[in-house]
């Protein structure tokens, strides 16, 4: 694992995504885990993590649209003089064309679930139960509170929030931290805080929001909630937070990507990465289970579905590829990585496998 990075460095680099910086993952790459390429006379930045010679970004880099290209190119010319060999986490679409015509190898990743603020409601048949679970916590008094850590600091709130956060980490076992950020109430970057609350005052759940679109769009990054607390808690703050949010002028929120979902295998085109992270979405359960966060974005029935994609040099083959992934995603907790690793391992080593592929 590298130095924490200089903060003079981070600063920088939060200053250039809350200018220019249009992609809900940009906020996401605000930590030490991670170092940034910069454009050498345009305002536009670059966030990495090196895994071995493997070089992985997350999300799109951060710049003017009609500089994009040009970003891309100078970091890419960044990787070929140091001997790396790139992956573009998380990217959209435009960014994912754009890596295709300079020859890089392009798979589905997952789904952005966005509520596009200006229409969406509760109203309709699918959100029938989301709707129930609202009203029913307003009924019984659950209230939304926002917290601003940066205007003044609530050490007795802070506490309180933290043994949320270690009681949630217990039950789940394992601690992603890859491409999932943290609370950072000393460096919020634009985040913005909200708590849910019972009648008797007890903390039901924690959200963080992220912003993008110099703050027009807001998308969720941690999501806590008491163990014990009642059905639909992390539901009902959800919304309410959105509502707050689309109060003061914000057009969008996301949801958050739900990797690996919508990834077609039924085409006859579908290629052996494709596959493996079908088979990943399908049967892993620990650490992140992928099908579950599916599950429960779905529940509030999405304005839109953006594809996201991973994108990844040639060169890279799929082994490397997935344990390049791992020791990204496992980087903070050993365990996870271990797991992770004997996964992937297991199953690119299985005859059932290669029969099926």
């Amino acid at each position: 694992m590298k130095e924490p990075l200089q903060s003079d460095e981070m600063e920088r680099a939060a200053s250039i995504i809350c200018a220019v910086g249009n992609d809900s993952q940009h906020g996401l790459t605000l930590n030490s885990e991670n170092s940034y390429y910069f454009g050498t006379d345009l305002c536009g930045v670059f966030p990495y993590m090196l895994t071995g010679k493997r070089i992985m970004s997350q999300g799109d880099p951060a710049c003017e649209p009609d500089k994009m290209e040009r970003l891309i190119d100078e970091y890419l010319d960044f990787c070929r003089d140091r001997g790396y060999r790139p992956i573009f986490n998380s990217v959209s679409c435009d960014t994912a064309d754009l890596l295709r015509t300079k020859g890089f190898r392009v798979l589905r990743y997952g789904e952005e679930a966005i509520l596009d603020l200006a229409e969406y409601s509760l109203a309709g048949g699918k959100k029938g139960a989301l709707r129930r679970n609202v009203a029913k916590l307003n009924r019984a008094g659950v209230v939304l509170l926002e917290y601003c850590p940066e205007t003044a600091r609530d050490p007795s709130l802070e506490k309180e929030i933290s043994e949320l956060e270690k009681q949630w980490f217990a039950d789940k076992k394992l601690n992603l931290t890859y491409s999932v950020g943290g609370l950072q109430f000393d460096k919020p970057y634009g985040r913005r805080y909200f708590i849910t609350r019972d009648t008797e005052g007890t903390l039901l759940t924690v959200l963080s929001f992220l912003p993008y679109r110099q703050k027009k769009g807001y998308c969720v990054d941690v999501m806590y909630r008491r163990l014990d607390g009642p059905t639909g808690a992390m539901e009902h703050a959800i919304i309410s937070a959105a509502m707050k949010l689309k109060e003061g002028g914000v057009e969008e929120v996301s949801l958050n990507i739900a990797p690996l979902a919508g990834i077609d295998i039924t085409r006859p085109d579908t290629v052996k990465a494709e596959k493996l992270m079908y088979e990943i979405f399908d049967k892993m359960d620990f650490g992140y289970d992928f099908k579950n966060l599916y599950r429960f974005k779905s529940k509030f029935s999405p304005t839109t579905w953006k594809p996201r994609y991973l994108v990844y040099d040639r060169r890279i083959s799929l082994a490397r590829l997935a344990t390049a992934i791992t020791d990204a995603k496992g980087a903070a907790d050993p365990a996870l990585y271990m797991q992770y690793k004997k996964f992937f391992l297991s199953l690119l080593l299985s005859p059932d496998w290669h029969r099926k592929s």
